[in-house]
C-alpha cells in the first residue's frame, strides 16, 4: 500500500504541525473566530521548507499584509510575506495532477525517488521531499535519493553534507563553505570595498559643491576637510591624480587632497604619495608629498624611484623625475645606483631618410638606389641629481660624471672601513 501525501489525511496531526510551525517561527497572531466549516487542502510553503496546512484566507499579494492560514475554526495563523516560498491552493492543476499520480504509485524506493523529481519538475517542493525521504526510508541505501536530501557517505554512514561540513568546523556562506576566518576576512574586505566606494561617490559631490563657487560651496569644503575614515584614501588619491594640470582644483583645495592622504598613513595612501612624488607638475605640491614620506613611507618611496632607475627600458624623463625625488632620501649604501645612473644610454631608432645611393649589381651594371635603412642611434644624458646624491653621501669626493673614478673612490673607502674593523683595539 502506497504512502498517502494527500492533504486530507492525518487532520489531527496537520493541526499540531500548524501550531508547532506557528509557535517556533514566532510569526503568527492567532485570531478566534466564529466557526467555520473548512477543508484543510491548502499549504502555505515558507524560505525554510517548512509548510503549513489549513485553508488560506489571504494571500497577502501586497506583500505588506501577511497570508492568514486557518488551520482549525478556532486557530487562525498570519505569515508574513517575505517568509512564504509560495502558496498552494486546493484546486492547483499541480496539486491535481499530484493526486492522480500519487494513486498509481508502486510502494518501492526507486518509484518514490522517480516521482519525487516529477514532482521536482511540477514545482511541487513539499512532495519532492517527502518522495525522496520516503525513497530513503524503503532503501537506506539509495544513493540518488541521499545525494537529492544532500547526503554524503562518511566512511560506512550517511550524514548530512551541511553536517559533516560543520564538524570540519566550516560555516555556510552566501559563497559556498568556508573556514570562519577566511569568510570573516572576505566580509570585511567587501564591506571595505562597499565604503571605499560610497566615499567616491560622497567626494565627488563634495568636490562638484565646492567647483560651483555658490552658497553651499563653504559648508560642502568645510565637510571635506572634516573627512577622517581612512575608507576614503582611494577617493582622495583619485582626486589628487585626476586634478593634476586642471585649473579646476585650486592649490588650495589640491593641497587638503595631498594633506588627508598624509593624515591617513596607509598603504593606499602612501602609493598615492610615492606616485605625487614623482609625476606631479606642481613643485610644491610635489615637494610636500615627498617630505611626508621622509616620516612616513620611505622604504616604499626609494623602492619605487630604485626601480625606475634599475630599468634599461626607462625614459630619459623618467630617470629625471626618480633621481628628484631621490634626492629628498640619500643613502649611502645605494652608491653604486647613483654611480649608474650618472650617465645614462638611450637607444632611438631614426627612421630612414630621402637618399640615393650608386652601387654595382652581381652581373657588374651600375644602378641607384633611393632610400636609406632606419638607423638606431645612441643618445647619452649626464644626470645632475645623480651628480648631488653622490656629492651629499661623500662630500669630500668630486669626481663630476667619471664613474670609475667614484667606483674606485667607494671601493677603497668600503676597503678602509674593513681595514679599520680588522685592527686590533
Amino acid at each position: 500500500m502506497a504512502y498517502s501525501f494527500d492533504r486530507r489525511q492525518k487532520t489531527a496531526s496537520r493541526k499540531i504541525t500548524g501550531r508547532l510551525v506557528a509557535s517556533l517561527l514566532g510569526l503568527t497572531s492567532m485570531v478566534a473566530g466564529p466557526s467555520i466549516a473548512s477543508v484543510h487542502a491548502d499549504t502555505v510553503e515558507l524560505l525554510g521548507g517548512a509548510t503549513i496546512d489549513g485553508k488560506i484566507l489571504r494571500e497577502g499579494e501586497d506583500g505588506r499584509r501577511p497570508v492568514i492560514v486557518e488551520i482549525d475554526p478556532d486557530l487562525k495563523v498570519a505569515v508574513p510575506r517575505v517568509r512564504v516560498r509560495k502558496t498552494i491552493q486546493e484546486d492547483d492543476e499541480e496539486l491535481q495532477w499530484y493526486r492522480a499520480e500519487l494513486a498509481k504509485l508502486p510502494n518501492d524506493a526507486e518509484a518514490h525517488y522517480e516521482f519525487a523529481r516529477q514532482c521536482k519538475a511540477h514545482h511541487l517542493s513539499a512532495q519532492c521531499d517527502y518522495h525522496f525521504r520516503r525513497a530513503v526510508e524503503l532503501d537506506p541505501n539509495h544513493s540518488k535519493a541521499r545525494a537529492a536530501l544532500q547526503y554524503v557517505k562518511d566512511g560506512n554512514e550517511w550524514v548530512r553534507f551541511e553536517d559533516l561540513q560543520r564538524q570540519r568546523g566550516l560555516i555556510e556562506t552566501s559563497k559556498g563553505w568556508q573556514v570562519p576566518e577566511v569568510y570573516l576576512r572576505l566580509e570585511a574586505q567587501d564591506e571595505a570595498r562597499s565604503e571605499t566606494n560610497r566615499w567616491k561617490t560622497e567626494l565627488t559631490k563634495l568636490r562638484t559643491a565646492i567647483l560651483r563657487n555658490n552658497k553651499r560651496s563653504p559648508e560642502a569644503l568645510e565637510t571635506l576637510k572634516a573627512i577622517d575614515d581612512p575608507l576614503a584614501t582611494t577617493a582622495f588619491a583619485e582626486a589628487l591624480k585626476d586634478s593634476r594640470g586642471s585649473s579646476a582644483d585650486s592649490p588650495a583645495l589640491r593641497r587638503i587632497y595631498l594633506d588627508k592622504l598624509a593624515a591617513f598613513k596607509n598603504m593606499g595612501a602612501v602609493a598615492a604619495l610615492v606616485e605625487c612624488g614623482m609625476f606631479e607638475p606642481d613643485s610644491v605640491l610635489r615637494g610636500e608629498a615627498l617630505h611626508h614620506l621622509q616620516s612616513y613611507g620611505a622604504s616604499s618611496a626609494v623602492a619605487t624611484y630604485l626601480q625606475v632607475l634599475r630599468n634599461p627600458k626607462t625614459k630619459p624623463a623618467d630617470i629625471t623625475a626618480a633621481l628628484r625625488a631621490l634626492m629628498y632620501f640619500p643613502d649611502p649604501e645605494l652608491w653604486e645606483d647613483y654611480v649608474n645612473a650618472l650617465t645614462t644610454e638611450y637607444r632611438t631608432i631614426a627612421p630612414p631618410g630621402p637618399s640615393m645611393q650608386v652601387g654595382r649589381s652581381s652581373t657588374g651594371g651600375m644602378g641607384m638606389n633611393m632610400g636609406g635603412k632606419p638607423q638606431e642611434k645612441i643618445e647619452y644624458q649626464q644626470n645632475a641629481d645623480a651628480l648631488a646624491l653622490l656629492k651629499e653621501i661623500a662630500p669630500e669626493a668630486d669626481y663630476r660624471y667619471d664613474e670609475a673614478m667614484w667606483r674606485t673612490f667607494f671601493a677603497n673607502k668600503l676597503m678602509g672601513d674593513v681595514s679599520d674593523l680588522r685592527r686590533d683595539p
